[in-house]
């Protein structure tokens, strides 16, 4: 099997970045393991430093060059053929990097690939397949904000793409996959001309890296044999830095094309509620903070219930069950502090009738 170097970027989250790196030192495949540490902080280094084992190649930057500049650091140095990128918050599950590493030899034509992603350790909830800011996307999420019928109309179309996702048993042909935890093919990323773009600061840099991997012709799988858990959080400094980087990307990928310009004259009216008001979801806040939600009685054998921080779901993250209750709890709902929270139940099949309910910052 060819040589594996993993890639973690390290901002204030030391603890983090050491559980991160004992999921990779118990799998099956070993590892050749480099850490950059963004944190400009001499007593987050010297944690660091005390946390990590000694294999680790631990380089502490005097700048901080951003999550992109980062990872281009420690790929000038990695000596990997297979480039493995893990977020501080996500780790894999055993026997993960194995078959990730199997799944991206398997084929010419495979770039990148990565896990199925839970939120949480007990495997319950979902992560979301990636999004990706392609034309097409754009443009459809143009006339969404424009319209109620394309507003649901991308809503339902999302989540038939999330359930096949999330039930797939071998590995599927994606449009993009997270940074946050993705094993690259080397010898792809020289002819796309690298890893980042380092103009991307902070986010992006995944989606541009996707773009030029899709324009090469090269393919993208997500491999549910491998298996990793992302305690990802979002919160409103989160969504205002997303929001910062997305210039860059759109004038790289998006801005000049015709279509997009033409879009972009038109006034954008916003588009009525998209939740309706009847369906509403039975939702108890118990003491403790959990949500309890009751399932109807002809859905109890099997429900999907999804979270998001956006009123049409775009993404969200799945928790697939059975039972009269569906159970959230305070500290998944935590991860999403200070925004807006929707929750939709579904019915078996991720079609038809649904129920809904939001709750504010």
């Amino acid at each position: 099997m060819a040589r594996v170097s993993a890639i973690l970027v390290n901002y204030f989250s030391a603890d983090l970045i050491a559980r991160a790196v004992r999921s990779l030192r118990d799998q099956e495949v070993e590892s050749e393991i480099l850490v950059l540490d963004n944190s400009l902080d001499s007593h987050e280094a010297e944690h660091l430093g005390r946390v990590l084992p000694e294999s680790v190649k631990l380089r502490v930057n005097t700048s901080n060059t951003g999550f992109g500049g980062a990872c281009n650091q420690a790929y000038a140095e990695a000596s990997g053929e297979l480039i493995l990128l893990l977020n501080p918050d996500a780790y894999l599950l055993p026997g993960a990097l194995r078959a990730l590493a199997q799944a991206l030899q398997a084929s010419e034509r495979v770039a990148a690939v990565g896990p199925k992603t839970f939120w949480d350790a007990e495997q319950q909830f979902l992560m979301p397949p990636s999004t990706f800011p392609s034309l097409v996307d754009y443009c459809e999420s143009c006339l969404a904000r424009n319209s109620l019928f394309f507003s649901r109309w991308r809503s339902r179309r999302f989540r038939h793409w999330a359930c096949r996702y999330w039930g797939c048993e071998a590995p599927l042909s994606v449009p993009a996959l997270s940074g946050g935890h993705v094993l690259l093919k080397r010898s792809a990323l020289e002819k796309v001309g690298g890893l980042f773009d380092e103009r991307f600061f902070l986010y992006w840099e995944d989606s541009d890296l996707m773009q030029r991997l899709r324009a090469a012709g090269y393919d993208l799988r997500m491999v549910p044999a491998a298996r990793a858990v992302h305690e990802y959080t979002h919160s409103p400094e989160k969504s205002r830095r997303i929001g910062e980087g997305w210039p860059t990307y759109y004038q790289k990928h998006l801005g000049a094309h015709p279509l997009v310009r033409w879009l972009d004259r038109k006034p954008e009216v916003q588009p009525k509620r998209l939740l309706p008001t009847r369906s509403a979801l039975s939702v108890v806040r118990q003491d403790n903070g959990d949500l309890i939600m009751a399932v109807p009685s002809s859905w109890r054998g099997s429900w999907l219930l999804e979270i998001s921080v956006n009123e049409d779901f775009v993404p969200a993250i799945g928790h697939r069950g059975k039972g009269s209750t569906v159970l959230l709890v305070e500290q998944l709902q935590a991860r999403l502090a200070g925004q807006m929270l929707y929750l939709r139940l579904s019915a078996p099949g991720c079609s038809g009738h649904s129920q809904y309910w939001q709750s504010g910052p």
